[in-house]
């Protein structure tokens, strides 16, 4: 297991998360989404994204191994997906874990953090993303059987709750 703490996010985290948000992405979703998708989703455009995020207040938390951050998560209050109604009040908005690092208990640490065990909450993510969601559903995660197709990506979303 990797020496790892988690902590709330600074605007000063930005570069680190967008990195992690990136990487992982293109480690998890590169073949899934088409080559344009990554001609405009760059690390450039991530990092721009997280600045505004967290100079604008909103907080993640940030698991760090020294002074790199290596995973993030990110809940906010739930609210409408793609013409659905939320299912629970609170959603679990961002979990990511620097490839390198997966198996090394930070995105467990991270989860429960955000959202302590048995928490009510929902999150969405791909449906061909086996990884995450066999890792959601080790924590109680179930789909609840809504389904959206994001507009962006053209890649079918479902949604998972507890």
């Amino acid at each position: 297991m990797s020496d790892f703490h988690i902590r709330a996010s600074t605007p000063d985290d930005a570069v680190g998360v967008a990195a992690v948000h990136w990487t992982t992405r293109r480690a998890a979703f590169g073949e899934l989404l088409p080559p344009e998708h990554w001609e405009a989703e760059t690390l450039g455009t991530r990092t721009e994204g997280w600045m505004r995020i967290l100079a604008a207040g909103n907080k993640a938390l940030v698991a760090e191994v020294g002074d790199k951050i290596v995973g993030f998560a990110m809940k906010n209050p739930s609210g409408p997906h793609l013409g659905h109604a939320p299912a629970r009040a609170v959603e679990l908005h961002e979990l990511y874990v620097d490839p390198n690092f997966h198996g090394t208990n930070v995105g467990h640490a991270l989860l429960e953090n955000a959202l302590p065990p048995g928490t009510p909450a929902q999150l969405w993510t791909f449906a061909s993303n086996p990884r995450g969601r066999k890792f959601f559903q080790r924590a109680g995660f179930l789909p609840d059987g809504v389904t959206a197709t994001d507009p962006d990506t053209h890649v079918l979303e479902v949604r998972l709750v507890r």
